[in-house]
């Protein structure tokens, strides 16, 4: 869920009110008599320049911290070094060098007596706020906090009131969080702010499940004035705490404007969560068109979100491969320099002797490349129509998948319905393994943990009811495992998951956990599924259609399906798996 946190107001709050853009701002240094000001310009410069994630930013930090210090001026001294600070904390992700220059801005501060202090202070607690480092945030937007008091400075105390607010409610403590949130909206100045905090304590309520608490704020989020530069994109709250509610008044103008907002955003995420919000919106009021219509277009986009994420990692892996590459070549050209010269020697000695090798050789390997070649263009075929036939296999799934969706949602008999989603959930599981085959370049074989983890997470999607109030926590190694032994073990992991969130947790008073384990032990695969639900006395009953499915499943791998379990003191599921084929 989203939260908000204000970064320091910079050096243009100080010194130049006007365009801040870099022509603008060139512009001025040429034409401004006033040298303080000037530092002023140079120091806004350098922060345009940190929004374009330019090196040009430590260039004019460092003119604003010599004129300063030419000028005598210790606050443009500290704000040039914050400045700079800012520099390597955003665009360097240097948080030990950004540390260094925001003390060094501090002491400068402290030895003047100047209250710019306290302004710093809250920028360290952004820094550690945006690297999730909680206890180091508080700590300093407490320092800030209360030196903005002393110092009757309104503006910093409400964003670190809003700021120690949105800590609070990622650590869970709501009834700190919402207290700190109205002391920041009763701080009658920036009311700007206020919709941030608006936004932030609706989320709040929603996650305290205070839906008709949440309505109001959200609706404040969602006014459109140009000071509410999120208007549009906390109208995804705004829907979901409506539709928990079964809540329609006003939904129309608000559906309509959610959608404009889908045509404007570039976010993938920002997409994917409106349009998630809208098809839940469609499906509490049966327009189970729409609802198909808006669920497709999230699948779709949360593939995007993933195919990007992959694509990053390759990225990554590679820029760090060819630094490492670069580096060895190096080393090793300074080694081969001092060789050179008898390499040279002994060259002329076997380059009679290679020539009469080189022509001998040339006909057959000119004859073993046309064959590789061959192989090669006959190899590339094969794996086309192979990522060809996962696709068609995978879209296929799909259909059937979006069939039985329908389906289930136009019966009434519970019991039928139920039957249609397990089905549902058995096409999505298999849907998850064509689905990747396609997408990697490795088409016979699927990532264990990767596999796992979005089944789970596909699962726990789709009974919402069931599982909001439900811990899992997995625990896989990565093997590649064949089609041949990752299907039926997708199959079987879907069903055990299934009857727990069906059966484990009904009655009981404390959180539902569920922990799910796979390695490999000795000369077998194992796979644990552990509950702390409330358990059951005797055999297991070989009435259901999902038991029998397992068993005949664990057949084909050879397997042996334990259970283990007591009242009140859950189940732990054992499988363990004889026949399988691990790639890599």
């Amino acid at each position: 869920m989203k939260t908000f946190f204000w970064a320091v107001i910079f050096s243009c709050s100080l010194f130049s009110q006007e365009s801040n853009d870099i022509h603008s701002l060139r512009k001025r240094i040429d034409t401004v008599q006033d040298q303080k000001i000037k530092v002023g310009l140079f120091t806004d410069l350098a922060w345009e320049y940190i929004n374009q994630e330019s090196d040009s930013a430590i260039y004019f930090s460092e003119a604003a911290k010599k004129l300063a210090s030419s000028l005598s001026y210790p606050l443009g001294e500290a704000i040039s070094l914050e400045t700079k600070g800012l520099y390597y904390e955003i665009v360097k992700g240097n948080y030990e060098e950004a540390s260094k220059l925001y003390f060094k801005a501090i002491k400068i501060c402290d030895e003047n007596e100047l209250t710019y202090s306290s302004s710093i202070y809250h920028t360290l607690g952004v820094m550690f706020h945006t690297s999730d480092n909680y206890e180091k945030a508080l700590e300093y937007y407490q320092i800030a906090y209360d030196s903005a008091v002393k110092n009757s400075d309104l503006v910093l105390q409400k964003k670190c009131l809003a700021n120690m607010a949105s800590i609070n409610s990622s650590l869970h403590k709501y009834d700190t969080a919402e207290e700190l949130f109205v002391q920041s909206l009763m701080l009658e100045v920036r009311n700007e702010m206020n919709y941030d905090i608006y936004a932030n304590l609706g989320n709040l309520y929603i996650r305290k499940k205070e839906y008709d608490k949440a309505i109001p704020f959200l609706e404040k989020a969602t006014l459109q004035t140009p000071e509410n530069t999120e208007s549009e994109g906390n109208l995804r709250f705004l829907i979901d705490a409506k539709t928990a509610l079964k809540d329609s008044t006003g939904m129309k103008l608000i559906i309509e404007r959610a959608k404009k907002a889908l045509e404007s955003s570039s976010s993938l995420r920002e997409r994917s969560i409106m349009t998630m919000s809208i098809s839940n919106y469609y499906r509490q009021f049966k327009d189970f068109e729409n609802a198909l219509k808006y669920r497709d277009e999230y699948l779709k986009l949360y593939e995007d979100i993933k195919e990007k994420q992959r694509d990053e990692t390759v990225y990554e892996l590679e820029a760090k491969y060819q630094t490492e590459r670069t580096k060895e070549a190096l080393e090793k050209e300074k080694k081969q320099q001092k060789i050179y010269l008898v390499l040279f020697i002994i060259g002329l000695i076997l380059s009679g002797l290679l020539a009469i090798l080189f022509y001998k050789n040339w006909s057959k390997k000119t004859q073993l490349s046309n064959q590789k070649k061959l192989l090669e263009a006959t190899l590339d075929e094969k794996n086309i129509l192979l990522k060809e036939i996962h696709h068609r296999v995978k879209n296929s799934f799909q259909i059937v998948s979006s069939l039985l969706y329908l389906q289930s949602e136009n019966l009434k008999d519970s019991q039928a319905k139920l039957a249609i989603k397990e089905a549902e959930n058995r096409v999505r599981s298999m849907v998850l393994i064509h689905q990747k085959l396609y997408n990697r370049d490795e088409l016979v074989g699927i990532n264990t943990k990767e596999y796992f983890g979005d089944l789970v997470k596909d699962i726990f999607q789709s009974h919402q009811l069931k599982s909001e109030s439900i811990d899992y926590q997995l625990n896989i190694e990565p093997y590649i495992l064949d089609i041949e032994t990752i299907t039926p073990l997708g199959l079987i992991l879907n069903e055990l998951i299934i009857n727990t969130l069906k059966h484990a947790f009904e009655g009981i008073d404390e959180k539902g956990k569920l922990n799910v384990n796979f390695d490999k032990e000795k000369d077998c695969l194992v796979l644990k599924v552990k509950d702390n639900g409330k358990g059951f006395e005797g055999e297991v009953k070989n009435t259901s259609f999902g038991i029998k499915l397992m068993k005949a499943l664990s057949k084909k791998l050879k397997a042996n399906l334990e259970y283990h379990s007591n009242t009140n003191k859950g189940t732990e599921v054992i499988l363990t798996i004889r026949k399988f084929n691990i790639i890599s």
